[in-house]
């Protein structure tokens, strides 16, 4: 029996033993899996350290802030070119006109009989001019009275002048003075000439010629009256050069208009430029097509220079200078922007700006964005106002310190407040 129980209890003790290794080995498991799991970082982000980078400097070219405002590349004041009543408006402020569309019409009503009756001269003259042309072809070419003698005279005449003229002409190269003078056998000097061509009458001739020229005069001159009506009935109509926008409505249907009043203003807000007056000793540091960084109310762009004014103001010693806004930039005619001029600058301390690398730089809508790593780990959303680009790096011109630690390669789906890390990396 004591034998029985000393075998109980070697079982006893194995079984402890055995339990004891056991639970060390899966502790051991489990406190690597919660390690891992405490150690564990978001899919957003690629590795523990690799991923964060701290602001760093770079040079940057030292800028001055100027203010300016936005204002349509081109635009167009529709004035009235004669006195009427307002008979159509295409519409209201902010509707789009396309090129050649009516926007602003007058009635017509005091220009249709004048019209009407331009048109029926136009057509009397057309009768006439062909009259007068009908009359100068059959005074050339139209057949003349018959002949003394009858068709046979006129058959001998038509065969034998050209003999007589052409032995007229033989004599007279070879004698000369036979052939001229009163007592010429050929009588005289000049060449015989047929009954019927000694039947047309020259006067009769030119005053036809006269009458078709007269009626061709009178055809110009109505033609060019209907030109004159044609324009006068255009100028009834203020019609938009390009595709536009109604930016300002002066009249309204069943206004009385006179010569040079307003009708509508007309601006293509599809370009946009800012204008800002640049002092002129920043002048030397200006040329047409430098890109410029431009700030408006919720964005940030670079707009090249695209015009430079020949002359400055005398009393504020500026410059207008036109910086052009790329397609699609948030803008609308009269924003203010905020222009930032290169200066020439000496590489002094002021002339340093944080710089990130660009793979830091997210645009999300049309802002720059960078997430920043906050005290806790948290990610924050910075907005940026980016400068100059040098290779891989950016400088930033607000948003970011010198020193701040953000994440080098943001994944889309990282938001502001995402935990990062357990604490400051």
């Amino acid at each position: 029996m004591l034998s029985n129980l000393l075998k109980m209890a070697g079982f006893l003790i194995a079984a402890v033993i055995g339990g004891v290794i056991v639970s060390l080995l899966g502790n051991h498991g489990g406190s690597g899996d919660r390690s891992d799991k405490g150690r564990g970082l978001p899919a957003y982000l690629a590795g523990p350290m690799g991923s964060i980078v701290e602001v760093g400097r770079m040079p940057a070219a030292a800028r001055l802030k100027l203010g300016g405002y936005v204002e349509p590349r081109a635009t167009t004041k529709l004035t009235a070119q004669g006195p009427g009543r307002v008979a159509f408006v295409a519409g209201q402020e902010g509707e789009r006109v396309a090129a050649g569309q009516v926007v602003v019409g007058l009635d017509e009503d005091a220009l249709k009989p004048e019209y009407r009756s331009a048109w029926a001269a136009l057509a009397g003259d057309m009768a006439a001019q062909q009259n007068a042309q009908t009359q100068l072809y059959h005074s050339i070419n139209g057949q003349p009275t018959s002949p003394m003698g009858g068709p046979g005279q006129d058959a001998y005449e038509r065969m034998m002048t050209p003999f007589y003229n052409m032995a007229q002409g033989f004599a007279g190269n070879m004698f000369p003075g036979l052939a001229g003078g009163p007592t010429s056998p050929f009588g005289s000097s000049g060449p015989m000439m047929t009954q019927q061509q000694a039947q047309k009458s020259w006067p009769a001739l030119n005053k036809a010629r006269a009458d078709y020229e007269q009626q061709m005069a009178a055809l110009t001159a109505s033609q060019a009256r209907i030109d004159g009506l044609d324009q006068r009935l255009r100028d009834r109509r203020a019609i938009a050069p390009r595709t536009s926008v109604i930016m300002a409505r002066h009249v309204r249907v069943g206004d009385v208009v006179q010569p040079g009043q307003p009708l509508a203003d007309l601006a293509d807000v599809d370009q946009l430029d800012v204008r800002i007056e640049v002092p002129t000793r920043l002048l030397a540091q200006l040329k047409v097509g430098d890109p410029v960084p431009v700030s408006l109310s919720n964005a940030n762009v670079w707009a090249p220079i695209s015009q430079i004014f020949p002359a400055a103001d005398r009393s504020q010693r500026t410059i207008t200078v036109k910086l052009a806004l790329p397609a699609g930039s948030p803008a609308a005619p009269g924003m203010y922007a905020l222009a930032w001029i290169a200066q020439a600058g000496g590489n002094t301390p002021s002339d340093f700006a944080p710089a990130i690398p660009t793979s830091a730089v997210v645009n999300r809508g049309s802002q720059p964005l960078a997430f920043v790593v906050d005290g806790q780990g948290r990610a924050e959303m910075r907005i940026l106002r980016l400068g100059d680009v040098t290779g891989d790096r950016v400088a930033v011109l607000s948003g970011l310190q010198v020193g701040e630690r953000l994440v080098a390669n943001p994944a889309p789906n990282l938001k502001s407040g995402d935990q990062l890390f357990a604490g400051r990396p």
